[in-house]
């Protein structure tokens, strides 16, 4: 827990002038870029939280990037920064903005190595992707992992936010089986309302889980408490206590709005008392 990580909107950073209660410093946030979003406000964001000795990790979308001569200028304000770390992701752009429309392109120009960029994540679809198939991710991670190793770039998967352990602990063994041995931080859910997170998941495309919690709605007195994400983080924890060759690595906390009340209840599970 010490070790995980949080995701936040610019919007919401400079809202908060950069200050997270309860994150210690050294802590990585990573800062989304929504299509529309001017990739500015990204940077400004970054900067306050640099500024207050958070390690800021922005979204690279490849949907929302131009050219090639865009991507330089955008890893060149971020080298200028000494920020070298960033998530790079395909982007919820529904068409792509010019030459990029998926990571695996970004990646193939090798502009990022080149420029200073050393450590990229990438996104992990444990519950599947509307666009892809199972085998088309897979593929897509492998190839990944290969340009990631012929240009000396430190690689980790950061996968979207899971209910279900038994789905997220199946899928991990299936990358392991085909070759990905990429470190995986999984991604959960803050302490949130169900309603925020069905209305989360329906935007991001998670499915099973979602029609799990939707049969659940009887239960009207859990309906309308904060969910608790620890079954799954106390499941992979097992793993990366039981299972030495697990890819698991740590945990990435998607909030939805409740930022507070996550980093209150994030700090207090990784305190030694609760130990």
């Amino acid at each position: 827990m010490k070790e995980s990580s949080i995701e936040l909107l610019p919007s919401r950073v400079l809202e908060l002038s950069g200050v997270l209660p309860n994150l210690e410093c050294g802590a990585m946030v990573f800062v989304t870029w929504l299509p529309g979003v001017p990739f500015e406000k990204v940077l400004a964001a970054c900067d306050l939280l640099e500024l207050r000795g958070y390690l800021a990790v922005p979204h690279v979308a490849a949907r929302n990037i131009p050219d090639e001569q865009h991507l330089q200028s955008l890893c060149t304000a971020l080298i200028e920064r000494k920020i070298t770390r960033i998530l790079l992701i395909a982007g919820g752009a529904e068409k792509p903005a010019g030459a990029f429309s998926d990571t695996v392109q970004v990646l193939e120009t090798g502009m990022l190595a080149r420029l200073g960029i050393r450590t990229v994540y990438v996104a992990g679809h444990p519950e599947g992707h509307p666009q892809a198939s199972d085998g088309e991710l897979i593929w897509y991670l492998l190839r990944k992992q290969e340009l990631a190793r012929q240009q000396g770039l430190t690689m980790q998967i950061v996968t979207q936010f899971c209910f279900e352990p038994a789905s997220v602990l199946d899928w991990e063994k299936g990358l392991r089986s085909a070759g990905v041995s990429l470190p995986i931080n999984l991604g959960v859910y803050g302490l949130t309302s169900p309603r925020m997170l069905v209305r989360y998941g329906l935007a991001c495309g998670v499915g099973q889980s979602l029609r799990f919690m939707q049969k659940q709605r009887w239960k009207l007195h859990r309906w309308s408490r904060p969910c608790n994400p620890l079954p799954l983080i106390d499941a992979v924890a097992s793993v990366i206590a039981e299972t030495p060759e697990t890819s698991f690595h740590g945990v990435h906390f998607f909030p939805f709005g409740a930022v507070a009340r996550t980093l209150e209840w994030r700090h207090a599970l990784s305190s030694p008392a609760s130990s």
